[in-house]
């Protein structure tokens, strides 16, 4: 009878976890196929990219995710999530105390050579750039806010908010926490995590930006990309290794071609420099990758690279997981050593929040006295 027992409850057990499995499989099966798809070249992205391929073909039909993704914007909606891509699905701006003012942090000013358009307000006409050559020296972890034109009084200013997981974990959600005390600024979600540049075949920026946009029309694009690039490529049939010279090139191409369609209709691109890595492998590829992104950023006239090492990163613009905000000690970074937690993007986005809302003073009014006749004595 013991036996029989243990067998039922064992039986229950693999039953629930099967269930579960299948429950998974339903809600993710897009999730599945966006890992394996981004998998680096080799034996584990050649079995696994077949599989997720298949079942989520077989699942997508069926529409499930979508209703999940549904249930997630309506929790927003109400206050129950803060999930960023579903806050700015719901359009709800969680209400946030005043923004906290970092107490030490440097190098972010308002002095500077701003790009020709922002300078003067006008809108360049597209243009087609050529490739730069690739800079030998590192991008600078800091950087200093060139001056832009002030608004309007009565005006606003749309900035998207565009990029990978480093925009939408952090970045995003403590911008539109923080939006309320910004009237001037209008946001624009035009990011997606799991996405980059080096792997069109998996998501094309080329065509999936403009749909993001809708009918918005931005004056200034807050760009965070490029976490998930440190990886190999196929183009034409020929494979190059990550950090190789084609791999150089092409990507270059990509960035330049990516930054070109974010300024085309005459938006001043704010490119967000990716942050100090904790793996030091890891972080060796992203300075190769924000070298490239340098390289083309500091080449146009329609962008502004904005360092953040210096911000986030030690006095050295090495990795640190804590610092100070307001004199308090608090975590910068995600447990995954790789995105920013909203305090650390605090400290980004506390100086460029005002920069980017500066509002021009309205002139007091001038009284008008009418002319009195002076009486004759």
């Amino acid at each position: 009878m013991r036996s029989y027992r243990h067998f039922s409850k064992l039986s229950q057990l693999a039953a629930s976890v099967g269930a579960f499995v299948v429950v998974a499989l339903l809600l993710e099966s897009g999730g599945i196929y966006d890992w394996a798809g981004r998998l680096d070249l080799g034996p584990e992205r050649t079995v696994a990219l077949p599989v997720a391929t298949a079942l989520h073909r077989v699942l997508a039909p069926l529409r499930i995710e979508r209703g999940r993704q549904h249930a997630l914007v309506e929790l927003a909606r109400v206050g129950w999530s803060d999930d960023p891509a579903a806050l700015a699905e719901a359009n709800e701006l969680p209400r946030l105390a005043k923004p906290m003012t970092p107490t030490a942090v440097v190098a972010m000013g308002t002095t500077g050579t701003a790009p020709a358009h922002a300078a003067t307000g006008t809108k360049p006409a597209t243009t087609i750039t050529r490739p730069v050559p690739l800079r030998a020296d590192a991008a600078p972890g800091l950087c200093i806010l060139p001056p832009i034109p002030a608004i309007s009084v009565s005006g606003t200013r749309t900035v998207a908010l565009a990029g990978d997981s480093m925009m939408a974990v952090g970045l995003s959600s403590t911008i539109l926490r923080q939006a309320p005390h910004y009237k001037a600024l209008s946001f624009v979600h035009a990011f997606k995590s799991g996405t980059g540049l080096a792997r069109p075949e998996v998501f094309n920026w080329q065509l999936e930006y403009p749909a993001m946009l809708k009918d918005a029309q931005p004056d200034f694009v807050l760009v965070a990309i490029g976490a998930n690039d440190g990886q190999g490529f196929v183009e034409d049939g020929v494979t190059y290794p990550f950090g190789s010279e084609g791999w150089k090139q092409i990507y270059q191409r990509r960035v330049q071609a990516y930054l070109d369609m974010l300024s085309a209709k005459g938006a001043t691109v704010v490119w967000l420099g990716l942050p100090p890595m904790k793996s030091d492998s890891y972080d060796a590829r992203i300075a190769l990758i924000n070298r490239i992104d340098y390289s083309v950023v500091s080449a146009s006239p329609h962008a502004i690279w904005v360092g953040t090492a210096g911000v986030v990163g030690d006095a050295d613009g090495r990795f640190r997981d804590f610092g100070e905000i307001d004199g308090h000690t608090t975590r910068l970074r995600q447990g995954d050593g790789i995105h920013l937690s909203d305090d650390g993007a605090t400290l980004i986005t506390t100086k460029l929040l005002p920069w980017l809302a500066a509002q021009q003073v309205a002139k007091p009014a001038v009284p008008v006295v009418a002319d009195q006749e002076v009486a004759k004595p």
